[in-house]
């Protein structure tokens, strides 16, 4: 996510806050026969670097949400989580957890905090997280496990893009009339209330062409957005992530998604990465597979509730 007269460090630029420092286990990386097995290259822990990499382009795009001028960012007692005044998911969150002593004092402090606003939030628990039993202890203050995800890799050096779908339009949203349509396309997506969305819209706008490490794509047909999706630059050198990904139930099953994920890695690799990796929903796995990505961990998300009310 975008230039405005902050310093780097306000803008989500990789590193947010010191490094992941504790190695993801071999159990935590995704390693089952219907995957890819481990990288055998140089160096024998090449997917443990993989599996961090996807989790610091987390943290890297997800950051950005406190330091909008209406956010709050907070890193302490091993936590790194972000406020704002949007009270509605996924706008209030925990992203990162590394805690090594007292976990349910942290924990309670930061659930007691949100609860005391009154908004729903959710916590990320990533592959490297700790304490090990993170989801035990997150269960334990009420939080409901809400979606579980996968994230995935993608290596450029090998890459070649198919063709595209017919009669699908892919633009990089470079005007206020596109930052529009990208964020009438948010709205639908996380069903936000009318009296929410003016501050989504003041979000999208503040951090919006050109003031963030990233590209908002639209997908179109006969002129109409049916899609959008967001290639992230803010993550380690070298990778880019995707994000944002949706497409209108009524433009599903025409390739609209591929044709856009394309589009989106294509753009990576003229940027000069390296990787791209994203996090991806249970429903959208196989997209993802047959554009080359590769399966490396999972995430669970908790939260005080439903990430969405319609089935998505």
């Amino acid at each position: 996510m975008p230039n405005s007269s902050a310093s780097p460090a306000c803008c989500g630029i990789y590193p947010v806050g010191p490094a992941l420092d504790t190695p993801v286990s071999q159990h935590d990386a995704i390693t089952s026969p219907s995957v890819a097995p481990p990288f055998r290259s140089s160096d024998d822990y090449r997917i443990v670097d993989v599996v961090t990499e996807i989790e610091d382009a987390f943290v890297a795009h997800w950051s950005i949400f406190g330091r909008w001028k209406h956010g709050e960012l907070h890193e302490e007692n091993g936590l790194l989580w972000f406020e704002t005044p949007i009270k509605h998911l996924p706008y209030n969150a925990v992203i990162r957890t590394r805690i090594d002593d007292d976990a349910d004092a942290v924990v309670a402090a930061v659930v007691d905090r949100f609860r005391a606003r009154g908004v729903p939030f959710f916590w990320l628990v990533h592959p490297s997280a700790r304490p090990r039993d993170l989801s035990e202890r997150l269960a334990a203050q009420g939080l409901e496990s809400v979606e579980n995800a996968t994230g995935m890799s993608l290596e450029l050096e090998d890459w070649n893009r198919a063709d595209l779908p017919p009669g699908v339009e892919y633009r990089e949203v470079l005007d206020d009339a596109d930052l529009d349509e990208f964020h009438k396309l948010t709205t639908i997506y996380w069903e936000i209330p009318e009296d929410e969305a003016p501050l989504v819209a003041e979000f999208q706008r503040e951090w919006g062409p050109g003031r963030a490490l990233g590209h908002r794509y639209l997908a179109l047909i006969d002129g109409v957005p049916v899609g959008k999706g967001y290639l992230s630059l803010a993550g380690p050198p070298g990778v880019a992530a995707i994000y944002a990904m949706t497409t209108l139930p009524e433009a599903r099953g025409s390739g609209v998604a591929s044709g856009l994920t394309a589009v989106l890695i294509s753009r990576a690799n003229e940027l000069g990465s390296v990787r791209v990796v994203l996090h991806s929903s249970d429903m959208a796995v196989g997209v993802y597979r047959r554009v080359g990505f590769i399966e490396r961990c999972r995430f669970t998300v908790f939260a005080t509730a439903p990430l969405w009310l319609q089935a998505h």
